[in-house]
């Protein structure tokens, strides 16, 4: 069996849209989630007074309770108010969370719409298994792995750091505690939001290298793609062939309609009209050489048409005039002579 050809070139741009067309598009899964972190703490931090008041006048109404003794009403009247508070207050979030999400998929790969297909086969525990061991699989749990070591030895390396303040942060009142644990929730909230944006870059542009190294063909791919889209030479001849005949027998059927007809006297053939409300100079209404001049001039004198025998001027609008196409300024004096002569054998 014959050695399977290298894949060094770059994918077309039909290979990338079948691709899209499958649902196989480059996306980072890092990018979605690093944009929604991202911006859902700036929400937090600049547009989430409110909800941060709410919470603490949540937990400050809890710690009211404390000493006293509990009930069924005050364990209904504390959950209620914990729903309602999360609720009003993280329904925004959701709906940012909601539109991030969408909006980073498609800035990666673009709209792109796949009809849901089943394939039985992917829902066999051996697929499953070989999907979670395919190499792709290691690769994003090596990620995670690593980017969850970071974000824990950083974590504690903070939290070395700020041990001084938790301690002291028990001494305080209710309120400067609050204060106290929510600038060190920041601290982290930063921390983890700055790691996790390093890895979404990385991961973008890993993904997309991976995705177009994936994607990329062999020379053969590239030759036999463009013949699907050019068509199969034999057939693209084939094909010319039958347009060709075609237009030989519009053109036959024109030759009744023409005023002369040039040959050479027998090689060439060349039938012109001429009408004035119609064109500036006389037409080529059909041309041939060979069999095809010799059918021109049966026709023409079944049609009683004038045959003139000029070897140079049939030869030149053979080679200078297409078919339809008005006689050149060049010609225009030998043809003038030659319908002068035509028409003063009509009586025109």
């Amino acid at each position: 069996m014959a050695e399977e050809e290298e894949k060094t070139e770059e994918a077309t741009g039909k290979k990338i849209q079948d691709s899209k067309a499958e649902g196989n598009v480059p996306k980072s899964a890092e990018v979605p989630g690093a944009a929604i972190l991202f911006f859902t703490s700036i929400y937090l931090l600049f547009f989430a007074g409110s909800f941060f008041q709410e919470i603490e006048k949540t937990i400050i109404y809890i710690y009211s309770f404390i000493g006293s003794e509990l009930n069924g009403k005050i364990y209904y009247e504390i959950t209620s108010t914990i729903i309602k508070v999360m609720l009003i207050g993280m329904l925004p979030l959701f709906f940012l969370v909601l539109f991030l999400g969408v909006i980073f998929n498609v800035m990666q790969f673009g709209f792109v719409f796949t009809p849901l297909k089943i394939k039985l086969e992917k829902i066999s525990p051996l697929s499953g298994f070989k999907n979670i061991f395919s190499a792709k699989k290691a690769l994003e749990a090596l990620k995670l792995t690593a980017k969850l070591i970071l974000i824990f030895i950083i974590m504690l390396i903070i939290l070395a750091i700020v041990w001084d303040s938790i301690l002291a942060m028990m001494n305080k009142e209710i309120e400067a505690a609050l204060e106290s644990m929510m600038i060190l929730i920041l601290y982290f909230l930063l921390t983890i939001l700055f790691i996790i944006i390093i890895f979404a870059i990385i991961d973008f542009f890993f993904t997309r290298h991976y995705y177009f190294k994936q994607l990329k063909m062999s020379k053969q791919e590239i030759k036999d793609e463009h013949k699907q889209m050019e068509g199969d030479p034999l057939v693209k001849g084939r094909i010319r062939q039958i347009q060709m005949k075609m237009s030989k027998q519009r053109m036959m059927a024109d030759v009744p309609d023409a005023d002369v007809v040039i040959t050479n006297p027998t090689n060439y053939a060349v039938a012109l009209k001429y009408d004035k409300d119609k064109s500036e100079a006389p037409i080529v209404l059909a041309k041939g050489i060979n069999f095809l001049a010799l059918r021109i001039k049966d026709i023409a004198l079944e049609s009683k048409i004038p045959i003139v025998e000029d070897p140079v001027l049939a030869r030149a609008l053979y080679e200078q005039v297409e078919v339809e196409q008005e006689i050149p300024e060049g010609l225009y004096k030998a043809i003038a002579e030659i319908f002068t002569f035509v028409y003063n054998l009509n009586n025109k």
